[in-house]
């Protein structure tokens, strides 16, 4: 069984996105069971990163060593501090689930349920190791996160209205939203066209 993994080779090296589906009948009944790709796609590059066969509901996406995300300050709420300083970070925007023959794509959100999750994952890329800890004044959101260079899978965990930002917990799946968009490539076409 895969689960979500970062395979780091190095500080900034490439990094793999292992998972497998929650609820791959939603997939096969919608798209059928062939031909199915997994997308990471940068809507704020227009491109698609990275692509994997989805087979049996399980993937292995590959981020390219040569991509550069776009990086901004983490902008940590009043109450958080960063050590040993702020990291400049990118939060991968998007997955998505494509059926070339029939041209439709849904997302995808990695979280323990499909409907209400508690607890939900990100990729973020940080350009450098960072502690960052604390509590958000004002706001019931609490931050006890380790970031390495390079690609860290995040988790945001939600209790009664009070969120932790906090490092992920492998093993939680992957789940198609069941709102599938016809027509992908003309929806979408800066993303299909800048890949």
């Amino acid at each position: 069984m895969l689960t979500a993994a970062a395979l780091l080779g190095g500080p900034a090296g490439a990094v793999s996105i292992d998972g497998r589906l929650g609820n791959p009948g939603t997939v096969t009944q919608a798209l059928g069971g062939s031909d199915l790709l997994v997308l990471l796609a940068s809507f704020s590059d227009g491109r698609i990163v990275g692509t994997s066969p989805l087979t049996g509901g399980l993937f292995s996406l590959s981020i390219p060593n040569d991509f550069a995300p776009r990086l901004s300050p983490m902008n940590l709420c009043a109450g958080v501090k960063a050590t040993p300083s702020e990291p400049r970070t990118y939060t991968a925007e998007t997955l998505l689930v494509y059926q070339a023959r029939r041209n439709v794509v849904a997302t995808m959100t990695q979280a323990d349920s499909a409907t209400d999750p508690t607890r939900r994952t990100q990729w973020v890329y940080s350009d450098r190791a960072a502690r960052i800890q604390g509590r958000c004044t004002g706001l019931n959101t609490r931050y006890s996160l380790t970031l390495r260079q390079g690609w860290n899978p995040v988790m945001t965990v939600s209790h009664s209205g009070d969120f932790q930002v906090t490092n992920a917990t492998p093993g939680l799946p992957y789940w198609v939203q069941e709102t599938f968009t016809s027509n992908a490539r003309t929806v979408f076409g800066t993303l299909f066209d800048g890949r």
